[in-house]
């Protein structure tokens, strides 16, 4: 084993990130911080009490609260979280979602706009408000369609020349700056373009072109006030992301330029008192700024799993999160925390879906035509959801005659993967001039109900729909405005047109169409061929196709028709209603998933399940499995129990197998289960300590783990940490209570069980190097030559040591040993200084002295006094001192002979008796001999006299 596990990553591997809490608990590991996926509906649920409690106290909406969580909670339901799940309030989260939504609807003017305590603050009012319709307009229901038109057509006549919205409201953060609700009204009108004819969406068109011009000319601009162009602050440059996506690429993909060039700005700045961002750049980090930067680059395509900044930042969110979901419980405006970091964290989900189309999203057939035609478009589905999901593709819209035909009917998609998938117009011969067939293609989520996104293709013939001419009216005539049409039935939808001037007819054929929509979603078209004024279409409303229900949009758009020069264009006009949709009247199958593990290493699987009639009277006419949308697999239920099972092939990587059942009733009914082959075990590599690297009894062991399903890394038995993400950096304290060569064990086990093990070889040495010298502290030494002493170190260490004894260096191996050298010394006491280092960084530091005596003693003669005059027997008296190593003996003479040796007296005098009878009258010496401790030797004479006479 070594400290590298190399591995060949397979395609699959794009990324697969946050699962379910099962997945997790399957690690018996203690309880883990919450997941994105649970951090965001605790989020959402106290955010959808909380705002409905505020509107219903205070009776009105604010110019942000409201319209800011609509388009929060909207996309959350998109991304496939529970809005069935109740709020503190006693009602769903769906049905707080749908009070807050038609509370907004109530309060807007018959003009289309909103305002604020009387008369306040318009602009910032309605830019919030339309935000929020946008949202749910788009992922929720259709039903306030016409209330997000109106408020589209009051915003145009506010739009500056520059291409702006000006901020009113001085509310910062949620109100700065002109960027910010420039943004929204892009939103707002971007989605109120797909509600209304030909010419209305041309001036929606260029009105989003301007305001996105603006917002690119303004990146770079400084200027901070509230009512400024400037973009200096992070949330400025988050909005500026979001308008620009809504706007859509632009000419040569100059918006989707931009959008990363802001989105890698935000990525660029360094995170300061927390992982987020602040709202400046050097701010610390902020919830709010947060919230809306981790929104705005889920919006420009960033994803956690391979984004550190974006995942840190994430993390960092939930953090912060209080125990009841929202954010900041001690702020009295937490709402606006609790807002946006809901709306970034919702944003990345388990499921959810894009659809866009690749190219042209325009075509025409050129007439006359006397052979059918036909054209393909390309279009993009991609998951941008946490999990595998197989999606269903279908189509609808589309002229009396035409066909829209799909390349395939599912796509399966690994959780960040994307896929094309085309779908070819084809129309009769002899066409008629003035013609628009619109098709809808929508893919619905197998794992999630509801989540679904869908993309628009425009097929005509010439001319095409002007934007100028004579106004027209369109009026519904069936089904009627709130008449109720249920899911399994047909309805007849039909529509009647009139020259707004001279109120007359308009009847086909040569006159354009008339476009039917149902919930967004274009039903079909007709062009009143048989010339009777109305145009009108069948619509079945198919049991495994069509899920919404509820009080929805239904409209009649008018394409409108190029006469000239013949006679004045006729302009497209839309006719816009209520119809209510009830759902399937019986109870569909019953179908149940037998349970499979999540994660498995083998490519075969028994596929098991249930499929039973739910109704009484009603029998099962068709089960299947599907196993990553391939042929269903016919199967027949068991009478008995309605039990099914299959064996099935599976595919390294992310897997889908569906069950659908079918009745006779027409009820249909699909599950599905997500699983992961996984054959190849986890990459690890130790990045410290590093091979051979000494260390002491404690250390921190840090592991990159390559992998793409939660792992739990183990590091020497003892250490465990789940890596929800399977790829990240684990850090384990170790302890090796033992000495020498050890080595250590970290263990990486992926959710399929493959195990991948990695050994790093350590050299432990805990201790500190031992130090001895064989000259004792303090020694003295007298004269030697070159004043030069010899002097042995020895030293005891596990690991080799690195001795310094001062300017001189030593190397000596694993267990220590012995230097022998030498020192210059100098005359008077030498300290010597020993540092003894081993590889695990210890130091040991010795300090010794030497004293080093090159001077003999000296004396002075006490009695006789030098010079003085004596007689008799005298004690000789000298006091003898030495500065280093003491005296050894000291003896005297007179006149260079009788030596005598000296006493030492208690009052460190040296003495000796002279009879100076021996001596003739006269001048004499005494001699002191001195050696000091070191042999330092010296004779000293003093004169004096003697005088016996």
């Amino acid at each position: 084993m070594s400290s590298a596990v190399s591995r060949s990553s397979p395609r699959w591997a794009a990324r697969l990130v946050t699962f379910a809490v099962m997945v997790l608990s399957a690690f018996s590991l203690p309880a883990a911080a919450a997941t994105n996926t649970e951090a965001t509906q605790k989020a959402i649920q106290f955010l959808s009490a909380d705002v409905a409690n505020w509107t219903t106290h205070e009776n009105c909406i604010a110019c942000h609260r409201q319209g800011a969580a609509v388009f929060g909670l909207s996309s959350a339901k998109a991304n496939g979280y529970n809005m069935a799940q109740a709020a503190t309030n006693g009602r769903t989260l769906q049905q707080n979602l749908d009070a807050i939504t038609a509370r907004i609807k109530t309060d807007q003017l018959p003009s289309g706009h909103w305002l604020y305590q009387g008369s306040s603050f318009p602009n910032s009012k309605t830019g919030w408000a339309s935000f929020g319709l946008a949202g749910f307009d788009q992922y929720v229901s259709t039903q306030y369609s016409s209330a997000l038109v109106m408020a589209a057509n009051w915003a145009l006549g506010m739009q500056q020349s520059s291409g702006r919205w000006n901020e009113d409201h001085s509310g910062t953060p949620v109100n700065h700056g002109n960027v910010p609700i420039t943004a929204r009204y892009i939103v707002a009108l971007a989605q109120a373009k797909q509600r209304v004819d030909p010419a209305k969406a041309a001036q929606y068109q260029a009105a989003i072109d301007k305001a996105a011009a603006y917002l690119r000319a303004n990146i770079n601009t400084a200027t901070t006030g509230v009512f400024d162009d400037g973009m200096p602050y992070t949330f400025q440059k988050s909005w500026a992301i979001v308008g620009l996506k809504a706007a859509g690429p632009g000419a040569n993909g100059v918006n989707t330029t931009t959008i990363n060039t802001l989105a890698n700005q935000l990525i660029a700045m360094p995170s300061v008192s927390g992982k987020g961002w602040g709202r400046l750049p050097t701010d610390a980090s902020d919830d709010f700024a947060t919230g809306i930067a981790v929104y705005s680059l889920c919006l420009a395509g960033k994803e956690p799993a391979s984004n550190a900044r974006l995942f840190n930042a994430i993390e960092w969110l939930k953090t912060k999160q209080a125990a009841d979901g929202g954010w900041e419980p001690a702020s009295p405006a937490r709402d606006i925390p609790t807002t946006f970091a809901s709306l970034g964290l919702a944003c990345f989900g388990d499921f959810s879906v894009e659809v866009s189309v690749v190219g042209e999203d325009t075509k025409m057939f050129s007439i006359p035509n006397l052979e059918p035609k036909e054209t393909t478009y390309t279009l993009k589905v991609k998951n941008h959801g946490y999990q595998a999901d197989t999606y269903t593709l279908s189509t609808a819209g589309g002229l009396p005659g035409w066909t829209a035909t799909l390349s395939r009917p599912t796509v399966f998609l690994a959780s960040g993967a994307e896929s094309t998938v085309t779908v070819t117009v084809r129309a009769p011969a002899n066409l008629l001039p003035s013609l628009l067939s619109e098709v809808t293609v929508t893919a619905a989520s197998g794992g999630a109900a509801g989540v679904s996104a869908s993309a628009r293709v425009r097929t005509y013939t010439p001319p095409e729909p002007p934007v100028t001419g004579v106004a027209t009216t369109t009026t519904i005539l069936s089904p009627a405005a709130n008449a109720s049409v249920t899911i399994g039935n047909q309805a007849t939808l039909s529509a009647r047109v009139r020259n707004a001037s001279t109120n007359a007819v308009v009847t086909g054929s040569k006159k354009g169409v008339v476009t039917f929509f149902v919930a967004g979603v274009a039903i079909g078209a007709d062009d009143d061929a048989d010339g009777d004024g109305v145009f009108s279409l069948n619509w079945t409303i198919a049991t495994d196709t069509w899920s919404a229900t509820g009080a929805q949009d239904y409209r009649a758009v008018y394409s409108g028709v190029t006469l000239q020069p013949a006679s004045p264009n006729l302009l497209g006009s839309t006719a816009a209603q209520t119809l209510v949709i009830n759902p399937y009247p019986y109870t569909a199958p019953e179908v149940i998933m037998g349970n499979q593990p999540a994660f498995l290493r083998e490519t075969t699987l028994n596929a098991w399940g249930f499929v039973k009639p739910a109704t009484n009277g009603a029998f099962i006419t068709y089960a299947a499995f599907i196993v990553n949308g391939g042929a269903p697999v016919v199967v027949n239920p068991e009478l008995s129990g309605g039990l099914v099972y299959v064996p099935v092939e599976l595919v390294e990587g992310p897997n889908i197998i569906q069950l659908t059942g079918r009745d006779n009733l027409g009820g249909v009914t699909t599950k599905q289960i997500n699983l992961t082959v996984d054959r190849v075990a986890p990459v690890i590599t130790i990045q410290s300590p590093v091979s051979g690297q000494v260390v002491g009894g404690l250390v921190d062991v840090i592991s990159q783990i390559d992998e793409q399903t939660p792992t739990r890394v183990e590091t020497q038995w003892v250490n465990t940490t789940l890596l929800e993400f399977g790829t990240g950096s684990v850090t384990h304290p170790v302890s090796l209570p033992n000495f020498g060569e050890q080595g250590i064990l970290v263990r990486a086990t992926d959710s399929a069980g493959n195990v991948t093990e990695a050994v790093v070889h350590v050299f432990v040495d805990s201790g500190s190097p031992t130090v001895t010298t064989d000259t004792a502290d303090g020694a003295t030494f007298g004269p030697r030559a070159n004043n030069s002493l010899p002097y042995v170190i020895r030293v005891s260490s596990v690991s080799a040591t690195t001795v310094k004894l001062g300017s001189q260096q030593f190397q000596l191996p694993r267990g220590g040993g012995e230097i022998q050298t030498s020192v210059t010394l100098a005359s008077g006491v030498n300290t010597l200084t020993i540092d003894a280092t081993n590889e695990a960084g210890r130091t040991t530091r010795v300090t010794r002295t030497v004293r080093y005596d090159t001077q003999a003693p000296t004396a002075t003669l006490v009695t006789p006094a030098p010079g003085g005059t004596v007689g008799g027997v005298v004690t000789l008296t000298a006091r003898v001192t030495d500065a280093l190593s003491g005296i050894k003996n000291v003896a005297f003479t007179r006149d260079g002979s009788g030596i005598r040796a000296g006493t030492l007296q208690s009052n460190g005098t040296w003495t000796a008796s002279l009879d100076t009878h021996e001596l003739l009258d006269g001048t004499h010496t005494v001699d002191v001999w001195m050696t000091d401790s070191v042999d330092n030797f010296v004779i000293q004479s003093f004169s004096f006299t003697v005088k016996n006479n």
